[in-house]
């Protein structure tokens, strides 16, 4: 598709390497990186392929189908990402679900509280405070591997640094912080009575 015609497969690059880029910027960075890469090395091939080695269409077909495949995949899970975010029955739901995650961790009911605040992830990858209670109920259901990933993926989409230091805190409470200092000894009284006499 558009195989001869340079406005057309250009304007399909940009739109893809927009999308990525708002990716890298919201802080969704593999997915951001990945497609930037692929659509450079893709948008490379092809110009090589065309201006240095004379290729003609035919042999152009592929990448450019994958050219184009990168940059419309990319801008269509961008689309679909942000249309969850904001219109979604789920992101509508938000504030209710997010308090009656909140009020089934309060009880302890942990597996509940995770299941629900997965799914508001899953609604809106871009929802710190989501991720960030999804870590604490995973630390409690003794999952600390799992809830350093959600620590990670809270941070990097809070581009504000809005929640910097209490993730960093959480990270410390799951022992992220490095070698733990190892308070002075204190003697029990019967040693240092003994010693004394």
């Amino acid at each position: 598709m558009f195989a001869d015609q340079f406005l057309p497969n250009l304007s399909i690059f940009v739109l893809g390497q927009a999308a990525a880029w708002y990716y890298l910027r919201s802080g969704r960075c593999w997915i951001g990186a990945v497609s930037t890469a692929a659509l450079w090395v893709l948008a490379d091939l092809l110009l090589v392929a065309r201006f240095l080695f004379g290729a003609s269409s035919q042999d152009l077909a592929l990448p450019l189908f994958l050219l184009q495949g990168v940059a419309l995949g990319t801008l269509a899970a961008l689309l679909l990402a942000l249309w969850r975010r904001r219109w979604s029955a789920t992101a509508r739901a938000r504030p209710q679900l997010f308090a009656a995650a909140m009020q089934q961790y309060l009880r302890c009911d942990h597996v509940a509280a995770a299941s629900t605040f997965r799914r508001l992830t899953r609604a809106d990858p871009w929802d710190v405070a989501a991720w960030t209670a999804l870590g604490n109920v995973l630390a409690r259901l003794a999952q600390p591997q799992r809830a350093r990933r959600c620590y990670r993926r809270a941070a990097q989409v809070d581009t504000g640094r809005h929640f910097a230091d209490f993730l960093q805190q959480q990270k410390r409470l799951l022992g992220d912080s490095g070698p733990r200092v190892q308070p002075p000894a204190v003697e029990e009284p019967a040693a240092v009575s003994s010693r004394s006499t």
